[in-house]
């Protein structure tokens, strides 16, 4: 400091400055409770310089806020907030756990049901009963196919399954039956939409949002376990409802970087296995499970360090807090030079930290043996080409085509898609209804956007309000609400009365006659005669307006 004695950046001076931050670093060391202490207290020492204080590094923790991912919440602790370091990129793949939505089990005849009383679906096999054999539920093998297929997969026509040995008390037969050798499906890939602001620069939307291509590796058929629950006594108790349940576990390749990407590539999975059908994916409910692989390495390759498995995440927001907290916690490792240990952790969405369960240096020997119970599973070609030729268009495919051939701008289009085939094949079969009633009547047909947003807005508002809205099925498509979709509401009907209300802003006509061009119908009314449509009235559309009206 000017006047001590001694010049700025002089030999004294720095020694004393490395002296304090030697001191910091050791009493952080001593004291800390979690490596997020040694987080808060990096140090950098530009020539001339001295160390930050506590409140200079608090300041600057706080304004690296600003750049969480939407994922995240208002408050976070030290443990989750990123690192300001762009030398280091977070690599991630993905394990997703999926139940399929058949009736029954993958290997007996117990209804699959949530929310059951404890073991009240249990079948002897599901129990390990002695005696009791496995029997496929060629339903469930369908399904798989059916999102091998949609994922772009070679779905084979032979397959097998094996006993993957471990110990745990909601698996009563100490193995459980899955596809190591020989899996359903092998490869395939899907797009992955995520906010540019978040990400930054992954290739190529119209809408400020990027893709990022996300290989599969394998897609493997595996029957799910029971659950283990806590009693008030403190005793565990095991419900073995779920034991059974056919389970498809889908490996991805790791194609991910970072928190926010992780988050939408499951939630993107979601949306597909709802829109082919395949189940219900509800992640509250624990028919969508995730487990990510995080791992990190320098921007140039230079240093590539292991990868932790964080375990069984139940929402999209804990996906993107965990990855986070992992980048966080890993790269602090990696600049101290300790290094990363393979290592399972789970996370606990009260702190957003991960703790570890076991360390992967010890690998366990699952002993796998080919399943002795089951013969191969075999597909035959036909049988193939019929399950390859059921699956509907894609939301990725769905939305590309509405932006290129209905003209809607991409993120309308994504929205629609997004609901599902129901949605889409409803808002293609409205605006051909309302084109071929302009063209007929020789009016100005409505804007595909309009249309679009009559269908997603105000057509799925009145369905849910009027109570026609299909419920949630036991393995359908998530209640889309457009599969309850009543006759005198169908497209061909929607569609016109959109049309009258587009002839009616064109010709300015506020009539309600009972010619075609003449029945003037406004937007406002327009709403209060679909609400009647979709409750059940069939009559002409310009005689429900006259009476409303």
């Amino acid at each position: 400091k000017p006047g001590d004695g001694a010049p700025v950046g002089s030999a004294p001076e720095m020694a004393r400055s490395c002296r304090e931050a030697s001191g910091m670093l050791r009493r952080a060391l001593a004291s800390r409770s979690s490596e997020a202490a040694i987080i808060s207290t990096r140090v950098s020492l530009p020539r001339g310089s001295i160390p930050p204080s506590p409140a200079s590094s608090s300041s600057s923790s706080s304004s690296r806020e600003g750049r969480r991912p939407r994922f995240f919440s208002t408050t976070t602790t030290c443990a989750e907030r990123p690192v300001d370091d762009d030398e280091w990129e977070t690599v991630v793949g993905l394990e997703l756990h999926v139940q399929i939505g058949a009736k029954t089990k993958l290997f007996s005849g117990a209804e699959r049901l949530y929310g059951a009383e404890a073991n009240a679906n249990v079948a002897p096999f599901d129990a390990a009963l002695p005696g009791s054999l496995p029997a496929v539920n060629a339903r469930a093998v369908e399904l798989a196919a059916r999102l091998g297929f949609a994922l772009g997969a070679h779905v084979q026509s032979r397959s097998s399954f094996d006993r993957k040995h471990y110990r745990y008390p909601d698996l009563p037969h100490g193995y459980q039956i899955t596809q190591q050798r020989s899996p359903i499906a092998l490869g395939g890939s899907l797009d992955v939409f995520v906010d540019e602001k978040a990400v930054g620069g992954v290739g190529g939307a119209d809408d400020g949002s990027k893709r990022r291509t996300l290989r599969v590796e394998r897609l493997q058929l595996e029957m799910d376990t029971g659950k283990s629950l806590k009693a008030s006594d403190g005793a565990t108790t095991v419900d073995l409802n779920r034991a059974g349940s056919t389970l498809v576990e889908i490996v991805t390749a790791p194609d991910l970087r970072g928190a926010e990407e992780a988050a939408s590539a499951a939630e993107t999975f979601q949306k597909i296995v709802r829109f082919l059908g395949v189940g219900d994916a509800n992640m509250e409910e624990g028919s969508m499970r995730v487990d990510v692989n995080v791992s990190h390495q320098t921007r140039d390759g230079a240093v590539v360090g292991e990868r932790c498995e964080v375990k069984n995440l139940n929402s999209f927001r804990s996906i993107a807090r965990a990855v986070a907290h992992e980048r966080t916690r890993q790269i602090a490792l990696l600049e101290r030079g300790t290094g990363v240990r393979r290592q399972t952790r789970s996370f606990d969405p009260a702190t957003g930290a991960t703790r570890n369960l076991r360390d992967k240096e010890a690998l366990l020997d699952y002993m796998f043996a080919p399943e002795p119970d089951l013969p191969p599973v075999v597909i035959e070609p036909a049988a193939l080409r019929a399950i390859k030729a059921a699956v509907p268009e894609l939301p990725s495919e769905a939305d590309a085509r509405l932006t290129r051939t209905r003209g809607l701008a991409p993120k309308l289009a994504r929205a629609i898609a997004s609901r599902g085939p129901r949605t889409v094949a409803c808002f293609d079969a409205c605006a051909d209804a309302a084109d071929a009633w302009a063209k007929r009547n020789g009016t100005d047909a409505p804007a595909a956007a309009d249309v679009a947003n009559w269908v997603t807005g105000v057509l799925v508002g009145a369905v849910k309000r009027a109570g026609v809205t299909t419920r949630k099925g036991k393995g359908g498509s998530g209640g889309e609400p457009l599969r309850g979709l009543p006759e005198s509401a169908g497209a061909a009907r929607v569609g016109e009365l959109l049309a009258r209300v587009a002839a009616s802003k064109s010709k300015g006509d506020s009539s309600i006659g009972t010619s075609p061009v003449g029945a003037g119908i406004t937007a406002r009314m327009a709403k209060s005669v679909l609400a009647a449509m979709v409750s059940g009235d069939s009559r002409p559309i310009p005689e429900i307006a006259t009476e409303l009206f």
